[in-house]
């Protein structure tokens, strides 16, 4: 369904008729409460939506005629270190405009405007008492992602709700255990020349309207593993794009994404095993990222394309920058350096309380490795057995 235009707002209701179909096709009184809850919750967010975007139509017309050059897209495969990246290049606020999680709601210049004034009222007549209400907020909502994907209203995020507002992100299965029944919205890029065109416009639209108030004069900052599915058709949108590919080794990169992606399952269907196919389907999934993105690294020319590994940019963030900005020619401010180093003596002493195994999901590192020995030995990635 489009509204008006693409621009406006588009919505494969195809997917959204499946995933409510299948979801009450079975008896699961959980999975039904959830269902309703989240019509409940999308319709609010649907006109609410609207309603920011038909402002922007009125009183903030400008963002049409806003130029987005060079934006910077952070991909990899989900569980690889893309949330830590980039919010140490989102400290370099002079050169980057970046998402926060709340703009990722209502991606529309009307909405941060309106953000931007609750901040101003909260901090000047309120002494903070919104902040503080927000952080117990998000110790409510996202406490228990903590480790998993640390997650907060006011924190630097990634742009999926974008596409998951038109129903074309896997992220929308998260709710749903009937993503292996989906043979849809798994890579952008393998979807019809139609569904293409109007979900980039639709991303395009909400990026120039966010950009238009939030930094009209800086670059666009996003990370977003799914847009790994999606290079091809971010790319025809933004020829001049940069990509940064953070390249995990599989053996962890897969069964963390199956646990991340299959988490409400501890909900709704605490009783089906880890190695039924609903679950492996996201361990499946998470291999095809590996194949996929390799195609995008041996077509991408090297002035558009950098590659890090995540051990390094653990163990070395500083350098792994540093060596990102010698990549692209982009000078480094001395406040940004400082801000660096303040991170990397915050972070170092970080290490993840989760382990995943691929046994879990009902893979063995023979079984990933005969798909991906390729990408293991183009990175050196020890395949262990």
């Amino acid at each position: 369904m489009v509204f008006f235009s693409p621009s406006f707002y588009y919505i494969r209701l195809s997917v959204l008729r499946h995933m409510l179909q299948s979801a009450f096709g079975q008896w699961n009184w959980k999975l039904w409460l959830l269902s309703i809850l989240f019509i409940f919750l999308y319709s609010i967010h649907l006109l609410l939506s609207l309603f920011f975007r038909l402002l922007d139509e009125i009183f903030h017309r400008g963002y049409k005629t806003t130029p987005i050059n060079q934006p910077v897209f952070i991909i990899a495969n989900p569980r690889s270190g893309t949330t830590y990246l980039h919010r140490l290049l989102a400290l370099d606020d002079e050169r980057f405009v970046y998402t926060k999680n709340a703009h990722t709601f209502f991606m529309s210049s009307s909405f941060v405007q309106f953000y931007q004034v609750i901040r101003w009222t909260d901090r000047h007549l309120m002494f903070n008492a919104l902040r503080k209400l927000m952080k117990k907020l998000d110790e409510m909502f996202w406490g228990g992602w903590d480790d998993i994907h640390p997650m907060g209203f006011n924190k630097a995020e990634e742009d999926e709700l974008v596409f998951a507002q038109t129903f074309n992100s896997p992220g929308m299965f998260i709710p749903f255990p009937i993503f292996h029944e989906n043979n849809h919205n798994r890579f952008l890029d393998d979807e019809p020349e139609t569904i293409r065109h109007n979900v980039i416009q639709f991303y395009a639209s909400s990026i120039k309207r966010f950009v238009f108030r939030a930094g009209k004069n800086k670059t666009y900052l996003a990370k977003n593993v799914m847009s790994t599915g999606r290079y091809k058709t971010l790319l025809q949108a933004f020829p001049d794009a940069k990509i940064i590919y953070i390249a995990r080794h599989p053996y962890d990169a897969v069964p963390s994404m199956a646990s991340m992606f299959t988490v409400m399952y501890q909900f709704h269907s605490p009783n089906v095993p880890k190695r039924d196919i609903s679950r492996k389907v996201w361990a499946d999934y998470g291999i095809e990222f590996f194949q996929y993105a390799k195609t995008m690294r041996q077509s991408l020319p090297k002035e558009q394309f950098a590659a890090v590994k995540y051990d390094d940019l653990l163990r070395e963030p500083h350098e792994t920058i540093k060596g990102i900005y010698r990549h692209f020619g982009w000078p480094m401010s001395e406040q940004f350096l400082t801000k660096l180093h303040q991170e990397k003596v915050r972070q170092q002493n970080y290490q993840s309380k989760h382990e995943y195994s691929l046994e879990e999901f009902g893979l063995s590192a023979q079984e990933v490795y005969n798909e991906l020995s390729d990408v293991m030995e183009e990175f050196g990635f020890e395949k262990e057995f």
